[in-house]
């Protein structure tokens, strides 16, 4: 009986020239994998910083929409007035009493700075009559109520003079206030040099205020939209970042510039500046904040990702300024403005509380 003889071909494994193939296939497959995992990661971080620009310029043009809807709540019938006011017995500068006010290019890159003015008293704020005359040293003012007012509430004392007379002062009753309403002590009393020289007469109107509230939008230098809070209780302001990465803040006033009397309110001009609406010969006055009923902003948001330069250094990501309604938005002074993608956020908003009077 005979046996088979060993087969030794069938245990010698792979040959060098197998390996070095495979070796080479292996290579080729994982270059081709980070090739397409490069690839893939960057259009993922640029649909994440889109979805971030996306978030940013949302926030931020929903809050100040929602705070420009509120602008000139509870003092209607003084808008355009200049506020005389005082803190701690110094005398402070006049506030113009307008639901919104546009800083044109005052912010950062050339942006708009929005401050809007309110009442924030959550549960009354309707005027009431002075019903005997307030002499400029007087420090009490008799009215017809005293509904909805408390103790530290700043109001506004509005007579309809030419020019008309406004004046801060806070309530120094103890609650439940009485009339007549007292205005002796408190950090907003104290200077009668504020009042007007003649009074108030029984044709003024007290209005509550609250404690005043005033907030003001603008961007800071590193492309964040900052959120400011006026403070009444220390006549200073709050400010934090609301949204990162906006480069831009532009806004426009809605005036209606027919001449007389109208029955409805029309915008039929829109600026960024304040202009003589009325045509008196006077531009910022009262009879032209009186016509402004409607506000247009935009919000222009950056992407987080700088996107990756060609070979001589520049970048074609971006090669217009992004545009609205009011025009071209220029972000020139942005370094490397053009290696970022942009989305524009842009709305309308009517001035309801300078309708609704």
């Amino acid at each position: 009986m005979s046996l088979r003889p060993f087969n030794r071909h069938r245990n010698t494994g792979f040959s060098l020239v197998e390996i070095m193939v495979g070796m080479v296939i292996g290579l080729l497959s994982t270059i081709i994998v980070m090739q397409v995992f490069a690839t893939f990661e960057g259009q993922k971080r640029t649909s994440t910083s889109g979805s971030d620009a996306q978030t940013n310029g949302g926030v931020g043009l929903y809050t100040i929409e929602r705070d420009v809807r509120m602008g000139g709540y509870g003092f209607a019938d003084a808008i355009g007035c200049a506020l005389n006011r005082s803190f701690n017995g110094t005398a402070l500068a006049s506030l113009a009493l307008a639901p919104v006010m546009i800083g044109n290019g005052t912010g950062a890159n050339g942006s708009d700075t929005l401050t809007i003015i309110a009442s924030n008293k959550t549960s009354w704020s309707v005027p009431i009559r002075v019903i005997v005359n307030h002499a400029q040293a007087a420090t009490e003012f008799n009215t017809n109520a005293t509904l909805g007012i408390a103790q530290g509430d700043l109001l506004i004392a509005y007579e309809a003079t030419t020019p008309p007379n406004c004046t801060l002062f806070q309530v120094d009753n103890a609650n439940p206030v009485l009339n007549p309403i007292d205005h002796t002590a408190g950090s907003w009393n104290g200077n009668s040099a504020i009042f007007p020289a003649a009074g108030y007469s029984t044709d003024a109107l007290l209005i509550n205020a609250g404690s005043f509230m005033m907030h003001i939008y603008s961007l800071d230098a590193n492309s964040n939209l900052v959120f400011g809070d006026y403070l009444s209780a220390t006549n200073t302001t709050n400010s934090q970042i609301l949204s990162p990465d906006i480069v831009s803040l532009q806004a426009e006033y809605g005036f209606d510039t027919r001449a007389g009397a109208q029955t409805d309110a029309r915008v039929d001009t829109w600026s960024a500046t304040m202009i003589d609406a009325d045509v008196s010969g006077t531009i910022g006055d009262a009879g032209d904040i009186n016509r402004i009923y409607a506000l247009r902003f935009a919000v222009v948001a950056r992407s987080g990702l700088m996107e990756k330069p060609l070979a001589d250094g520049s970048c074609d990501i971006t090669t217009a300024s992004p545009t609205w309604a009011g025009g071209a938005i220029d972000l020139t002074a942005l370094a490397n403005w053009q290696c970022y993608r942009y989305k524009t956020f842009e709305t309308v908003v009517p001035l309801r509380n300078m309708l609704w009077r």
